[in-house]
């Protein structure tokens, strides 16, 4: 794996995920891999000119700190912490008497994504730039397109994973099908063609592909990737289709493939900026009700989804763990990333963002989605479970038509994921419309905790008299209320014979003055005993 300039690496992140804390000069080294620091005390075998992640590290404790940057010193490596800055003067300062570039990553980003980004970067630049085919370019996407198709004489595309046609050659007299006028016309694989498209020998391998499919032209075929991470495939299509394909051009299609793979990944980039910024146009617009601008890419109608833990994770905690909290927020982090990933590769077009302990989607449904909203939930939901161990309650909204309606939405579904919090509900996915009578009821009883004036009184009456006598009115009042009237079904709730219950109920009326026939103070009493939260409610 070649090595990458410092500055390169840091402008290939996406936008403010990275920052230089210390070092980073003109004559910063390179970096040519990338490695977790969680015990500096073990790296003794580690290579240089390493990005050390180091995990778990807080830069403001002190041995901490010393112990990463030595170690990185050590290896001649840069060290990249989690911190929000301004970072610790003492931390900067110590990592700059002793030469250590250091990185600061924004925090709410995994490791796990640090990580796989870098090995990306490193695996998309080419080793050895002595041994790239000379009639390859070095520009873009459709030069190299263009290139390919004049040495191997047939007609080029390049797709991404999304089966978006990024590029394709544009020479006069190239040979073409009804599914290559189809691609070029609507800019990505037509629908009857996504399965070869997906085929598992091509995306499994880096071998080039031969492919014929019935109606159109004999195809050449090879997937695009850096490292592990597949970025996309190209694709060549011949004229003669009774003559296959020279065997030596799969060594050209392997280089351009190479070539191609820098150029991918600056675009996944891009894409990864733009749904960055459409996530904060999501936070801003979820937190202030502001209308976001329509240059955000933030689309309307839509459905909003809310999501929060609903159980400890299902495998238990190990000593040396990093806290829960931080573990939590880690796995909605990932969790973002599957909605976003998952909803892209089954047609949605999500936008997503954490506030707090909630992750927010939104799913426009103007959409051309192939599997309906439902499906999908129920996949990221059993997702969650396999790929996280963890188990979510997903709340989602109904159509939301304007900016006004978001905040509503969002509104809803925190009233919904707090009720189902309190009720302990079973995980799974709800509808705001399905909860519309508990919130209603929710937000009345929290309307009556808090304001005065429309209690009564004798609720709290009857709960003083209760604290202070040790009797249990209140409780056999709510039973009573809850079940209508009913002796035998609230008797049973309180575990006490029906004729224990008629007494009690005999001596409130007398004590507090009471008239149960009378359907006002029934209400009212209901609704103050429900508002209190008190037992037999």
């Amino acid at each position: 794996m070649a090595s990458l300039p410092l500055t390169q690496l840091v402008t290939s992140m996406p936008e403010d995920v990275v920052t230089v804390l210390a070092g980073g000069g003109p004559r910063a080294q390179a970096v040519a891999g990338v490695e977790l620091l969680d015990c500096p005390e073990a790296a003794g075998d580690l290579p240089p000119a390493q990005l050390l992640l180091a995990v778990g590290l807080d830069p403001a404790d002190d041995t901490a700190g010393r112990a990463a940057l030595r170690t990185a010193a050590d290896h001649r490596s840069v060290l990249a912490v989690k911190c929000a800055l301004p970072a610790p003067t003492a931390f900067v300062e110590r990592a700059t008497e002793q030469g250590v570039t250091v990185l600061a990553v924004d925090p709410r980003v995994p490791w796990t994504r640090i990580q796989h980004l870098v090995a990306a970067l490193l695996a998309a630049r080419p080793g050895d730039p002595e041994a790239r085919d000379r009639r390859l370019p070095g520009g873009d996407l459709f030069a190299l397109a263009n290139a390919v198709a004049t040495i191997v004489g047939g007609a080029v595309a390049v797709m991404d994973t999304q089966q978006v046609l990024v590029a394709y050659s544009n020479l006069p007299d190239q040979p073409i099908d009804e599914t290559r006028r189809r691609g070029i016309l609507g800019r990505r694989v037509p629908k009857d063609a996504v399965a070869d498209h997906l085929d598992r020998e091509l995306w499994g391998s880096d071998a080039v592909i031969r492919h014929n499919r019935p109606g159109d032209l004999p195809r050449l075929a090879v997937v695009i990737r850096a490292g592990q991470d597949v970025l996309g495939s190209l694709w060549v299509a011949f004229a003669d289709a009774d003559r296959p394909p020279a065997d030596d051009h799969e060594a050209t299609l392997r280089e351009a493939a190479a070539v191609a793979a820098p150029h991918m990944l600056t675009l996944r980039r891009q894409a990864d900026d733009d749904r960055d910024s459409r996530n904060r146009a999501l936070r801003s617009a979820l937190e202030t009700g502001a209308a976001p601008d329509h240059r955000t890419g933030i689309r309307l109608p839509a459905v909003l989804l809310g999501l929060a833990e609903s159980s400890r994770p299902l495998h238990q905690a190990t000593a040396g763990e990093v806290d829960e909290d931080m573990r939590l927020r880690a796995d909605l982090m990932r969790m973002l990333d599957l909605i976003a990933l998952d909803g892209r590769s089954l047609g949605h077009q999500p936008v997503a963002t954490l506030i707090g302990d909630r992750l927010y989607a939104l799913l426009p449904t103007a959409s051309p989605a192939s599997v309906p909203v439902d499906h999908l939930l129920d996949h990221l939901m059993d997702r969650a479970r396999r790929s996280l161990g963890r188990t979510y309650t997903l709340v989602r909204s109904g159509d939301v038509a304007s900016p006004a309606g978001l905040r509503e939405a969002r509104q809803d579904i925190d009233a919904a994921l707090d009720h189902l919090h309190d009720e302990r509900a079973a995980p799974g996915v709800y509808r705001t419309h399905e909860l519309h009578a508990e919130l209603v009821l929710r937000r009345l009883l929290a309307t009556v905790r808090d304001n005065a004036d429309l209690r009564t009184g004798t609720a709290e009456r009857i709960a003083a008299h209760d604290a202070e006598h040790g009797t249990d009115y209140l409780a056999t009042l709510g039973a009573y209320l809850r079940h209508f009237g009913e002796v035998v079904p609230a008797g049973a709730a309180l575990h006490i014979h029906q004729n224990t219950l008629r007494q009690r109920l005999r001596r409130a009326e007398q004590t507090f003055g009471l008239s149960l026939r009378d359907p006002a103070q029934r209400l009212l009493l209901s609704v103050e005993i429900a508002a209190m939260g008190k037992p037999g409610n």
